[in-house]
C-alpha cells in the first residue's frame, strides 16, 4: 500500500523521489507535485490504453479510474502493457491495477469493470478528473 498520500511528503519520500527522479529533473518539483496530485481516468484498456495508463502511473500521477468491460485473451497478449499468461481470463481493469500496484504502490487506483456508454457516463466521469483519456477501440461506443 501506499506509505504516504499528501503529494509534497510523497516527494520528499527517498524510494518514490528517486523513481521520479528523472521526471523531478526534466520538469522541477513544483510541477511534479501538480502530476502526482492529478487525477486521471482512463476508459479502454486494450493495446492503447494499458500503454497509456501505464505510462501515466510511471510518471507519478497520484490517482487513476482504470474503466473497461473486457477480460484479458490470449491474442491480447501481444499488445497489452502489462499481462500474461497468468492473467487470461482476468479483467483488463483488475490486471491494471495488480500489476501497476506494485510498481507505484504510491498512485491512488480505482478498476471499474464496466462498459462506457451514456447511462453510465456521469459515474465514471464524477469526481472532477484533470483529463480523461478515451481509448475505447469500438466506434459506436466511442461516438
Amino acid at each position: 500500500g501506499a506509505r504516504l498520500h499528501d503529494s509534497s511528503d510523497l516527494l520528499s519520500d527517498e524510494v518514490v523521489a528517486e523513481q521520479l527522479t528523472r521526471n523531478i529533473q526534466f520538469f522541477g518539483v513544483e510541477s511534479q507535485k501538480k502530476v502526482t496530485e492529478s487525477f486521471v481516468v482512463v476508459v479502454g484498456l486494450g493495446g492503447v490504453g494499458s500503454h497509456a495508463a501505464s505510462m501515466l502511473l510511471r510518471s507519478g500521477v497520484g490517482r487513476l479510474l482504470l474503466v473497461d468491460f473486457d477480460q484479458v485473451s490470449l491474442s491480447s497478449l501481444n499488445r497489452h502493457a502489462v499481462a500474461t499468461r497468468e492473467d487470461v481470463g482476468t479483467p483488463k481493469a483488475y490486471c491494471l491495477k495488480k500489476h501497476f500496484s506494485l510498481i507505484y504502490p504510491e498512485c491512488q487506483i480505482e478498476a471499474r469493470v464496466q462498459l462506457y456508454d451514456s447511462s453510465a457516463e456521469d459515474e465514471i466521469l464524477s469526481g472532477q478528473p484533470d483529463f480523461v483519456l478515451d481509448c475505447i477501440d469500438n466506434i459506436d461506443t466511442k461516438v
